[in-house]
């Protein structure tokens, strides 16, 4: 059994729920006269699925929303030049409904459009342009009614799904009293973000400006911020500016009627502040020796590359950005869109801060480029590593690093039997790995030969070397053993796995 008290009031209820209307003329309502009119006549072109015009006549707020493309209300203005009731008049409505039906729409129009009845609530409570929508009502009243279930007002009193829940003795909701989550069916309900900042499933500003068409030109550069440029951007989170709610969601600096900006020092590093008089933000996520270092909050000119830094930063490498840069063009003027751009962080590559970021693939730094992957993909020997012909730097800042220029520098292996090494931009020659200061003449393969020959034995060194034994049996128990393995058919040796440790390890080893 419910109990109500009786001295429910406030501004969207009526003086007295006892008063004699029977005198009063009152214009059609939305649920009992207008909503079994538009369900019949028009739900089948402007339905739920894809309505046409953009206007369903399925529901109370579908049936006052802006019609496109005009963007008009469709029950606004209150008269007969409304866009509902005008469009009766136009092909392929005309005859749609009865004179009966149509007087009826038209006086639903003429009326304000009201969705309910005089009864408990006055006739605009649920919509969002009438003064005594029961959002602006609530917010007047700071919420009391919908968060505290002893209220006078309480919505628990009458509506399931209530922040605040019901109060004590009231058991089931008033007859024909829709659950709050009715309308309130994001995640949250009634508490949802959407519900006092953004629309349906989108939580920040503006609201939907069909009914709330002031929150356009107050938005400022909120989905700049959420949502920016580029497909996989996930934009920054409303905590980054803003205390993040506790629970309860309404409650200390939440709901109080203030904007609070309170910048998270983990995202936004250094000093922080946003001046409210110029609406302008004092960040290094936009003070980085661009053009825009300070960007006011109304401006939603797009940020363009160079707004918040230099295209290249003053001092930086002045090669292609995407030499270095996974998500910038060439020439710096675009983002390809993706999750490193306004990470915190200069990233390189694909931001793995690893070789392999820039230069090759994952956490391979060998690049795909040349000979590279012969070098890489050893069957003649144990791996080898960059430090062979490149000074690795030990900081992506160290000298001869990022300056555009690719410095061969041998070193180790390639120096081995005192060799010295030289690098023509073609071709490598005296590299100790390729046979320098073995008796035979040493191979200078070029940096651009793929084909493998290099790889083969007698490629560096002869079979067997001058001035070696003339015996040719390489795995005879004396000499090479089990490091080299004869084909049956006579052609030429290859390197067990064995062999590959002691094969290209800088030392000729005698018989063993």
């Amino acid at each position: 059994m419910r109990a109500i008290a009786p001295a429910i009031t406030g501004l969207w209820l009526l003086t007295s729920c006892a008063q004699d209307r029977s005198t009063a003329s009152q214009p059609p309502a939305f649920d009992p006269d207008v909503a079994p009119i538009l369900q019949a006549h028009c739900a089948s072109c402007h339905g739920d699925e894809n309505p046409a015009a953009g206007w369903s006549a399925t529901t109370f707020l579908g049936a006052i929303a802006c019609v496109e493309p005009s963007g008009a209300p469709a029950t606004l203005p209150a008269s007969t030049v409304a866009p509902i009731v005008l469009a009766l008049d136009t092909s392929p409505h005309q005859g749609l409904l009865s004179a009966s039906q149509r007087s009826t729409l038209v006086a639903w129009v003429s009326g304000g459009a009201p969705d309910v009845e005089n009864g408990v609530h006055e006739p605009g409570i649920a919509d969002p342009r009438s003064g005594v929508f029961h959002g602006t009502t609530l917010r007047a009243s700071r919420w009391a009614p919908m968060l505290n279930a002893d209220d006078p007002n309480a919505c628990g009193r009458c509506h399931v799904g209530a922040p605040s829940g019901s109060p004590t003795g009231v058991t089931s909701p008033a007859s024909g009293a829709p659950a709050c989550t009715s309308c309130h069916d994001q995640p949250g309900g009634a508490l949802a973000c959407s519900t006092c900042h953004g629309s349906g499933t989108v939580a920040y500003p503006p609201r939907d400006s069909c009914f709330f068409p002031g929150d356009e030109a107050n938005a400022g550069a909120h989905a700049a911020h959420v949502r920016p440029s580029g497909a996989s951007r996930t934009g920054v989170a409303c905590s980054t500016c803003h205390p993040v709610p506790g629970d309860p969601v309404i409650g200390g600096y939440h709901g109080d009627g203030t904007v609070e900006i309170m910048f998270d020092p983990q995202v936004v590093a250094g000093e922080a502040s946003y001046d409210r008089s110029t609406r302008t933000c004092a960040v290094n996520c936009h003070d980085q020796g661009g053009h825009r270092p300070r960007p006011a909050w109304s401006e939603t000119t797009p940020m363009a590359c160079g707004d918040c830094h230099g295209s290249p930063p003053l001092g930086h490498y002045a090669g292609a950005c995407n030499a270095c840069h996974a998500e910038a063009n060439a020439t710096g003027t675009a983002l390809s869109g993706g999750p490193l751009h306004l990470d915190g962080k200069v990233d390189l590559g694909n931001g793995s801060g690893l070789c392999g970021a820039c230069h090759g693939s994952g956490s391979s730094a060998w690049p795909s480029t040349g000979a590279h992957a012969a070098h890489q993909n050893q069957s003649l020997t144990v791996p080898l590593d960059c430090a062979n012909c490149h000074v690795v730097p030990g900081t992506v800042l160290d000298p001869v690093h990022l300056d555009g220029t690719v410095h061969v520098t041998f070193s180790e292996l390639a120096t081995a039997r005192s060799s010295f090494p030289v690098w023509d931009g073609v071709r490598c020659a005296g590299v100790a790995c390729h046979g320098a200061n073995l008796a035979d003449p040493s191979a200078a393969p070029a940096w651009s030969d793929t084909s493998g020959a290099q790889s083969r034995c007698g490629a560096c060194h002869g079979i067997p070397p001058t001035a070696h034994t003339p015996s040719t049996d390489c795995n005879r128990g004396d000499c090479h053993g089990s490091e080299v393995s004869l084909s049956a058919d006579g052609g030429l040796p290859s390197i067990t796995a064995t062999g590959l440790a002691l094969h290209i390890d800088g030392i000729i080893e005698s018989a063993r």
